[in-house]
C-alpha cells in the first residue's frame, strides 16, 4: 500500500527532511563547472558527501538499536549451611564435614545445577565460629540473592536449634525446602548453668540475691560444688545435690563498695561431662550509692516532719536528717542533696547549707515574707495584715516538671490548709504545681511553686499542715500514694543538679554484649554554653586487666555520637578529653560487656523443626549421615532450566564506531579531493 506525502508520519517526515538537506548541501558544493575532476571522480565524491552528510544529521534524531538477548538460566539449588559454635561442638572434624559438603556441591553440578553456598559469615567461608543461631535471617540472606533468579530449591544442613530472631517454620519460601539434620536429638551427659538472674543495678549496703538456674542430664544424684568468685576470690560456695534436671540454687552476696563488679558462676567439669563451655556463666552488675541525702530544717517539732519523713523513708533511696535549733546545740556538717526548712524564714532558723542544695520552703505561722521576698527573687507575697486563708489544692494540668500518678482527684478530698491571705505574684523560672482553691473556686494564686534559675532549684509551698493531706487520702484509699508521691518526687527533682560541664561524653547506656557495638555520645560547649562542634576527641577504652585501646573522631553538627567495635566481656573504663582553645576538658566513665555464648546452653538437635519445615515447603527431611539421599530427592524433581529474553536499546550516537564512520567518510571526501587536484 502506497503513502502519499500527507500520510507520512513525524519520523518519515524528519527522515524525508534529511534526505533534502543532505542532497542540497552536497549539490551545492558539487553543482561546481569545469572541476579538477572527471564526472565519474565527482560523482564518487558527491555520494561520498552525501553519505557522510546523511550519517551526522541522522545521529542528530537519536536512532537506537533494538536488540533481542536470549540466555538459558540453570536451575540454582541454595545451600544453607548452619556453621554456629554449637554445631562443631558435634561435629569437631569440621574437615569431613566441609568434603561432605563438597560432594553435595559437586554432585549437584553433574547434574547441571547451579550451587549456591550460603552462612552466617559475610565471605560464606563456612567456619564453624559463629556466636548466634539465627535461621531465619540466613533464609532471609539466601531469599535476598536468589531474588529474580531461577532458584529451585534450598538445601539446609542445621541441627535445627536457634536462638536469635524468629522461627524459621513461620516464614513463607517460595521453593521447597530440603533439610539435612546435623547433631544428636539425644541430650549429651552434660551440667549447664543455663540463666542466672539477679538485679543489673545494686544499691551499696543492701544484700543482693543471685539465683542459679541449673540444668543436667545424666548426673541425677550427684553432688557438685558451686562457687562464687569475683577476681579469683571466693564470694561463696554451696554444695548442690542434683536431683532434678532443672533446679535453682540462691546466693546472697552483699555490695559494699561503689561501681561495677564482674562475678563469675561455676562448677568444675565433670569428668564424663561432654560440653565443658557451659559450666560457667559471668555477670555484671553495677553497685551505686542511690540513696538521697536530705535535710530537714524546723523552727519547731510539728506532725509535717513525721508526714515528710514517713513519705521519704518508705523506699530505701533516702537518708532523713532532723535538725531543730531549739533542740539540737551543733549544725549538721554534711553535705545534703536537698535541705527542707520547715517554718521557713522563722526567727530561729539560720542554718545555711553547703555547695547549693534543692532547697524546699515550706511556710509557717511565724516565717517573715520579707525575708522569703528577699531571699527568693521569682516570688512575693504582699500580705494584707495577720489574715490567714483557709485554701485546698487544685491541680495545675500543664505542670510538666514530674509526673503524678493518675488518682490526682485525690486533691479534691485533701482538707484546707492555712496559708498567709495576700496578693501572690510569681515571675522568672517558675512552674506552680498546686493552685489555690478557695471553697469550689479555683483561683490562679500558686499553693505549691517551683523555680530554677539553672545554678539554683527550689520549690515554696505556702502552707504547713500538709499531714492532714496524708491522713485524709489513707482514709479514703487505704493508702497515701498521692502525698508520698508529692513528697519523693518534689525531693527527687530538687536533687538533681544542673550540669554546667562542657564537655560531656557518655556511653550509650552501662552494659553491653560482645556481639554488639559500643555507642558513644559527645556534647561540647564554649564558655558561654553554646553547642560548639568540629572538635577532634580522644577516647581511651581500659580493661580490668590495663590494656588499652585509642581512638579519635570529630564530632559534627549532624553526628556526634561513635562507635568502636565490639569487646570481649568485662570492666571497661573509658576517658575522653577535647581541647577548646587552649582549655582541655576531661570525661571518663565506665561499662560492662557480657560474654554471650548462646550456643553451648542447648546442645540437643531440634530435627523436628527442620521435618516440619520440609513439610511446609514441599521438601524432604534427612539425617546427615544418610545426606547422600539427597540427591536421589533432587533428581526426583527434575528442575528445569529456564529461557529468558531480554531486549535493549543502544543509541547509535553513543557508538564510537558510528562516529569513526563519519569522521572516516569526511576524510576520506577530503584525501580524495586532495590527490585528485582539488581544494
Amino acid at each position: 500500500m502506497q503513502k502519499n506525502l500527507l500520510q507520512l508520519d513525524q519520523s518519515e517526515w524528519w527522515i524525508l527532511l534529511i534526505v533534502l538537506v543532505s542532497v542540497g548541501l552536497t549539490w551545492f558544493l558539487y553543482s561546481i563547472r569545469n572541476p579538477a575532476w572527471n564526472k565519474r571522480q565527482n560523482r564518487i565524491l558527491s555520494a561520498i558527501r552525501f553519505i557522510a552528510i546523511f550519517f551526522t544529521l541522522s545521529l542528530l534524531l537519536e536512532p537506537f538499536i533494538n536488540q533481542t538477548i536470549i540466555r538459558t538460566e540453570k536451575p540454582i539449588v541454595a545451600i544453607a549451611i548452619d556453621n554456629s559454635e554449637s554445631v562443631v561442638a558435634r561435629y569437631t572434624d569440621s574437615v569431613a564435614f566441609k568434603n561432605k559438603v563438597q560432594t553435595l556441591i559437586e554432585d549437584l553440578e553433574n547434574e547441571d545445577i547451579e550451587v549456591r553456598t550460603f552462612d552466617f559469615g559475610e565471605q560464606d567461608s563456612v567456619r564453624f565460629d559463629h556466636p548466634t543461631t539465627d535461621l531465619s535471617l540466613l533464609q532471609k540472606k539466601v531469599a535476598d540473592a536468589m531474588e529474580g533468579r531461577n532458584w529451585s530449591a534450598t538445601i539446609l544442613l542445621s541441627d535445627g536449634i536457634f536462638n536469635n530472631g524468629s522461627s524459621p517454620i513461620y516464614k513463607n519460601y517460595p521453593v521447597p525446602q530440603f533439610t539435612i539434620g546435623l547433631g544428636d536429638t539425644i541430650p549429651p551427659r552434660d551440667i549447664n548453668i543455663s540463666r542466672v538472674l539477679y538485679n543489673r543495678v545494686s544499691f551499696k549496703g543492701n544484700d543482693t540475691p543471685i539465683k542459679v538456674e541449673v540444668t543436667q542430664n545424666g548426673f541425677e544424684g550427684r553432688e557438685v560444688i558451686f562457687n562464687l568468685t569475683e577476681s579469683g576470690e571466693l564470694l561463696s560456695q554451696q554444695k548442690v545435690r542434683l536431683n532434678s534436671i532443672v533446679q535453682e540454687i540462691e546466693f546472697i552476696i552483699k555490695s559494699e563498695e561503689e561501681g561495677l563488679r564482674r562475678i563469675e558462676v561455676s562448677t568444675a567439669v565433670q569428668n564424663d561431662e561432654f560440653v565443658p563451655e557451659n559450666n560457667s556463666s559471668s555477670i555484671f552488675m553495677e553497685v551505686i550509692d542511690g540513696r538521697q541525702k536530705v535535710l530537714i530544717v524546723a523552727s519547731a517539732p510539728h506532725p509535717d516532719i513525721k508526714a515528710i519523713r514517713s513519705a521519704l523513708t518508705s523506699t530505701d533511696n533516702y537518708q532523713v536528717d532532723l535538725y531543730v535549733p531549739s533542740l539540737d546545740n551543733e549544725q549538721p556538717t554534711d553535705i545534703y542533696d536537698v535541705v527542707i526548712y520547715h517554718g521557713a524564714f522563722a526567727g530561729r532558723i539560720r542554718y545555711q547549707p553547703k555547695e547549693r542544695p534543692g532547697l524546699w520552703y515550706i511556710l509557717g505561722d511565724k516565717s517573715s515574707l520579707n525575708r522569703l521576698n528577699n531571699t527568693v527573687p521569682f516570688i512575693n507575697i504582699r500580705r494584707r495584715g495577720s489574715q490567714t486563708d483557709n485554701v485546698t489544692a487544685s491541680f495545675n494540668q500543664t505542670f510538666s516538671k514530674f509526673s503524678l500518678p493518675e488518682n490526682r482527684r485525690a486533691f479534691d478530698d485533701y482538707p484546707p490548709i492555712s496559708i498567709p491571705f495576700g496578693e501572690y505574684t510569681l515571675s522568672g523560672p517558675t512552674e506552680t504545681l498546686l493552685f489555690q482553691r478557695v471553697g469550689s473556686i479555683a483561683t490562679r494564686k500558686p499553693l505549691f511553686t517551683f523555680y530554677d534559675d539553672g545554678s539554683q532549684k527550689g520549690a515554696i509551698l505556702a502552707g504547713q499542715n500538709i499531714w492532714k493531706w496524708k491522713l485524709q487520702e489513707s482514709a479514703i484509699n487505704g493508702n497515701s500514694d498521692l502525698f508520698y508521691n508529692i513528697v519523693t518526687k518534689t525531693v527527687q527533682y530538687l536533687s538533681v543538679k544542673n550540669d554546667k560541664q562542657q564537655f560531656r561524653f557518655r556511653s550509650r547506656g552501662n552494659n553491653f554484649s560482645n556481639l554488639q557495638s559500643i555507642f558513644f555520645d559527645s556534647e561540647v560547649y564554649n564558655d558561654i554554653y553554646e553547642r560548639i562542634y568540629g572538635n577532634r576527641i580522644s577516647l581511651t577504652i581500659t580493661s580490668a586487666d590495663g590494656e588499652s585501646q585509642d581512638f579519635e573522631f570529630i564530632d559534627s553538627e549532624f553526628n556526634s555520637s561513635f562507635s568502636i567495635p565490639s569487646l570481649q566481656g568485662g570492666i571497661y573504663t573509658y576517658n575522653a578529653s577535647v581541647k577548646v582553645g587552649d582549655k582541655t576538658y576531661r570525661d571518663r566513665g565506665q561499662f560492662l560487656v557480657e560474654e554471650i555464648n548462646r550456643e553451648y546452653l542447648n546442645l540437643t538437635a531440634d530435627h523436628n523443626l527442620l521435618k516440619n519445615l520440609s513439610i511446609r515447603t514441599g521438601g524432604a527431611y534427612t539425617h546427615y549421615s544418610n545426606s547422600d539421599q539427597v540427591m536421589d530427592k533432587i533428581r526426583a524433581r527434575d528442575f528445569k532450566s529456564i529461557v529468558r529474553s531480554s531486549e535493549s536499546y543502544f543509541p547509535l550516537i553513543q557508538s564510537r564506531w558510528m562516529l569513526l564512520i563519519v569522521l572516516l567518510l569526511f576524510s576520506t571526501e577530503w584525501l580524495l579531493r586532495k590527490y585528485w587536484g582539488g581544494y
